[in-house]
């Protein structure tokens, strides 16, 4: 991903809806690795289901989740990256390490 130096840049949005699209609680998101650039923060707000092109029942819905942001140091430029952790269904674990390039 891309982010401009400075400013507070979107990395993940998550929800967790029933059958019916209806809130169920905030899904968990750790944050493993700290960029050594930069900061990252995760908020409980509204966002907008996306199933990734998956004809699913509760695509765009708005629903209360978890917004994954990070912003650089400013005046930064270059390289970054972080580590998030995330539980899926029957009791998987993923992490995953977000490449973050800084530009002007």
């Amino acid at each position: 991903m891309t982010a401009r130096s400075g400013v507070r840049t979107s990395v993940l949005q998550n929800a967790h809806l029933n059958g019916d699209c209806k809130f169920i609680d905030y899904p968990s998101v750790d944050i493993v690795e700290q960029p050594k650039h930069g900061r990252t923060e995760v908020l409980h707000q509204p966002v907008v289901v996306d199933s990734g092109g998956k004809k699913m029942k509760c695509d765009k819905v708005k629903a209360d989740g978890v917004v994954v942001y990070y912003t650089s140091q400013p005046g930064y430029v270059g390289s970054d990256k972080f580590i998030l952790r995330t539980p899926e269904e029957r009791g998987r674990i993923v992490e995953g390490v977000a490449d973050v390039k800084v530009v002007k």
